[in-house]
């Protein structure tokens, strides 16, 4: 996918999402937000932190790779939460090497709690990335990054929450990666949670993440 169809793809789900909460009903509309409950199956609105795998089938590779992600979620005032990741990522040994990356970013992530059927939310931020190819060549780059998405409840203590995710790396010859996908999150207790995450970007790999979460 090319950068203008990329970055065409994000801001057209951005204004579907957006769309979506300003057509519900005026009348629906609480006249103060409230954050999500505490024993809601969500992840907006809460204070958490998560540790996951994923398995990313790189499509025209001759290798694939194992990527390790830390999640960290700080909810602020209702409807506002501070978003802090980083992912090392490692690819399988060709040619006897293996090529390596590692992300840093953080974002703010703005949600609406006043629907019946689900919390949009849109989120802008920014990253770091360092990689290392094969046979020692290094690069790097500075990132921005936008997303939106709905979280729907699905049970009580299950939200299933279809995203997409849009990074303009900078420093990179192919600067735009956008990346779909669903996932889902279980509250096992009040405090922890497995979840699950089926992706796919605009190069075609695939990715298969699980992982749990631990709520303050």
């Amino acid at each position: 996918m090319n950068k203008k169809n990329s970055l065409k793809a994000c801001l057209l789900l951005a204004a579907a999402t957006l769309g979506l909460a300003a057509a519900a009903p005026a009348a629906e509309e609480p006249t103060t937000p409230a954050a999500a409950p505490a024993g809601s199956g969500g992840l907006l609105g809460q204070t958490y932190a998560g540790l996951s795998y994923s398995y990313l089938r790189l499509d025209s590779s001759p290798v694939n790779a194992d990527r390790y992600g830390f999640e960290y979620n700080q909810a602020l005032n209702p409807g506002f939460d501070a978003v802090f990741n980083y992912d090392w990522t490692q690819t399988g040994r060709f040619g006897g090497d293996r090529a390596r990356e590692q992300f840093l970013s953080a974002a703010l992530r703005v949600f609406s709690t006043g629907w019946s059927w689900g919390r949009p939310y849109v989120e802008a931020g920014i990253g770091y990335d360092w990689m290392r190819l094969s046979a020692g060549v290094r690069d790097h780059s500075f990132a921005w990054i936008g997303g939106a998405g709905i979280e729907f409840q699905a049970a009580p203590n299950l939200t299933v929450t279809p995203f997409g995710r849009y990074q303009r790396l900078d420093g990179y010859g192919d600067k735009n990666l956008f990346t779909y996908g669903v996932k889902a999150n279980y509250w096992l207790t009040h405090q922890w949670a497995v979840s699950a995450q089926l992706d796919r970007n605009d190069s075609q790999d695939m990715g298969y993440k699980v992982g749990f979460n631990y709520r303050f």
